[in-house]
């Protein structure tokens, strides 16, 4: 067990997503569901009848990433015990996507402070994807009715969110809800074909406007997308960074360390990724297990090998850990999406530990989100 409050930068709460979540209505929640689901790989597509792995990708054609590549012959829909399910041709699939035992797929503020307090994490900071609706409210509520439990993030449709309108939303989750931070996935600009990407100087005001007031951007890249590589994606990256340096970024997921990784399992990043990490105000969560936990078991060594290289390499400032809760208990526990490194990672000093899984997601977000969680992290 720590002995200091630990943060955890990547956790969710969430309404039931048969809902619109804090959308206009649930056809645009559905819409961003669909979308993430066909492009989500970590968990296989199923045969319903037969829990059969089908390797049928119907949900969007893989020729258009925009919203006319949207399947309407499908009845997308939310099911229950954690599924997203779908019919094609007559047949009923699924995607696991959630954990068995959520049954109307919510995740309940008051549940995942219990949740918390079992695992002993002091503070939780809510990262606010479009599976699980537009939630600053949400996150609003939460805050306030537990009090250094939670952080929020902001959030925007990303495919227009140079637009006033997005701005002046954005804004206000910044100064009247006070999310302390925002995210931003590349994988909502398929609402615009990805015909504007977030390096464009169109999107200067945006970025302007979180430079402001001193928040960071919390970024989900693909390791294959529309945009190209994930090299590709850290190119556009890196022009954020030349021209708005005050930025800071936090790379959601983490490093893709297995795309780096030679017959040894010794990584060696690529150049452009190598400088952002020594250089650069630019940050990574360690959040293995939701990647890899369905590929190997715990306490996911190989994860820990990894970590190792990336600390010993980059140094400990540069890494937060996260659970990516409850998500991550489709493979393991929260006390086991902690304890795989904090109890098994002996190449972390007493000061990198603290750092990991406390000191650098403090010194990550401004003052006034940092004296809101005084109550929480101790």
């Amino acid at each position: 067990m720590l002995d200091f409050g630990v943060i955890d930068i990547h956790a969710h709460i969430f309404p039931p997503l048969a809902g619109a979540c804090g959308f206009k209505d649930v056809e645009t929640h559905r819409l961003h569901q669909q979308r993430s689901m066909h492009v989500h790989g970590n968990q296989p597509y199923r045969r319903w009848r037969d829990n059969a792995v089908t390797q049928l990708r119907p949900l969007w054609s893989p020729e258009d990433p925009s919203e006319a590549g949207r399947a309407t012959d499908v009845d997308f829909r939310v099911g229950r015990h954690g599924r997203f399910e779908w019919t094609k041709d007559g047949e009923e699939y699924f995607v696991q996507f959630l954990p068995p035992y959520m049954d109307d797929l919510s995740a309940p503020a008051e549940t995942i402070v219990r949740q918390m307090d079992y695992a002993d994490i002091a503070t939780a900071v809510l990262q606010n994807d479009h599976i699980y609706g537009n939630l600053a409210e949400d996150f609003a509520s939460a805050s306030k009715a537990h009090p250094g439990r939670f952080l929020g993030l902001a959030q925007v449709e990303e495919a227009f969110a140079f637009e006033d309108s997005e701005i002046t939303r954005l804004v206000d989750h910044f100064d009247r809800l006070g999310m302390a931070g925002l995210y931003f996935t590349t994988t909502g600009l398929f609402r615009n074909g990805y015909r504007t990407l977030p390096d464009d100087p169109v999107y200067d005001p945006l970025w302007q406007e979180v430079a402001k007031r001193d928040l960071p951007v919390f970024w989900v890249h693909s390791a294959n997308s529309p945009i190209g590589t994930y090299e590709d994606e850290m190119r556009h990256l890196t022009r954020i960074v030349e021209r708005h340096p005050a930025l800071r970024h936090v790379l959601v997921h983490g490093v893709p360390t297995a795309l780096y990784a030679d017959a040894d399992d010794l990584i060696a990043l690529p150049p452009l990724l190598d400088r952002l990490l020594r250089e650069a105000p630019v940050f990574a969560e360690l959040l293995y297990p939701i990647g890899w936990g369905g590929r190997m078991a715990y306490p996911y060594p190989r994860a820990v090998n990894h970590a190792r290289q990336l600390v010993e390499t980059y140094g400990s400032n540069r890494f937060m850990w996260g659970s990516d809760m409850p998500n991550v208990e489709r493979y393991c526990t929260y006390a086991q999406s902690l304890n795989y490194l904090a109890d098994h990672a002996d190449f972390l000093s007493a000061e990198d530990t603290r750092r990991i899984f406390r000191d650098n997601a403090l010194s990550l977000f401004p003052q006034r989100a940092v004296i809101a969680l005084a109550n929480g992290v101790g």
